[in-house]
This record gives structure tokens, sequence and C-alpha cells, in this order.
């Protein structure tokens, strides 16, 4: 995905419908060093619930970017909120979906990738409070501490959330 300054906007379509969101934090070591050259890649669903490059329309990398942490490790990324989205209910995995009487909704949520040089990378998903489908995800991925706490943008313009990364060192 492209890859960005600390600070900065992830690529979207100029008419990009949905509520502004700023997520922001730190990557450090556990020692609590801030790791300078760590890197955060980024990629949601749209409004709608739509990904580049799996939804036809969409630019290749709407909504995909990867940011360089600053010298103090911090970064800040500004984007859009996803929206749930079903998966797909076709072929094999929509008739495991109708044999188990499971619905086929995920939650909200940001996928990341969070590396830094001579450390363990984390791949993860966050979620956001309130979500229908906090609670019965078809993934069963949904965990406490993987749950964001938004709060009001000071500037009145959608929503901010604080979330840190701290990586293992390479075994």
């Amino acid at each position: 995905s492209p890859e960005l300054e600390w600070n900065g906007t992830i690529p979207m379509r100029d008419d990009e419908p949905g509520t502004p969101l700023v997520f922001a934090g730190q990557v450090r070591a556990v020692d609590g060093t801030p790791l300078t050259g760590a890197k955060v890649e980024l990629w949601h669903a749209d409004d709608l619930g739509f990904y580049s490059q799996f939804a036809p329309g969409l630019p290749e990398w709407n909504l995909r970017g990867t940011w360089t942490v600053n010298e103090d490790g911090r970064f800040e990324i500004h984007t859009l909120r996803p929206a749930p989205y079903q998966i797909p209910t076709d072929g094999a995995c929509g008739q495991l979906i109708a044999a188990a009487g499971w619905h086929a909704w995920r939650p909200a949520h940001l996928h990341l990738k969070v590396s830094a040089p001579g450390h363990e990378l984390i791949t993860t998903q966050l979620y956001f409070p309130g979500d229908p489908h906090n609670d019965d995800d078809i993934a069963s991925a949904v965990k406490p501490e993987l749950m964001l706490d938004p709060r009001e943008n000071p500037n009145g313009e959608g929503v901010v959330v604080d979330y840190d990364f701290v990586l293992d060192p390479e075994r």
C-alpha cells in the first residue's frame, strides 16, 4: 500500500462518504522506548462495507496505507470510520453459514500490521464499541483488549481514537 509520513490522510476518493476518524498512537518496545522507523499499515472497509481490491469500482488503494512513525514513535492517521459488512454468502462459505444457522455479519473494524526492525510483527483488528455485531461476530474475533475508545474530535468533525502498540523483540 502507499507509504506515507507519520501524520497523513489515508488514500481515498474525493467524495468518500463517512464519519471522519483520526487514529493516533505510539509504537514502543517492551521497555517503553519509542520505535523510530516503525511502520503502521492500516486498511478498512468503506462507509458501505466494501474493501478496495475486493469490490468493483473502488480505486486500488482506497482506504489503505502504510505510515512511518516519527522520531517519538508516534503516528496520526486521518481516515473515515468503517462500516460493518457481510462476508460472502455464496459457495462453501454460504453453505456452512446456512447449515449452522449463523448470520454473515462482521462488526466495523480496522485492520493493522505494525512492524519495526528487530521486533515481532503485530497483525490485528480493532473494533468500535456499540456495534451491533460485536457480541456475535461471525469470525468470533472481538476481544475486550481490541476495543477502541473513540471520543468526539475537539474540532467537531468526527471522532478521535488513541491506541498504542508495544512490540516484542524478535526471538
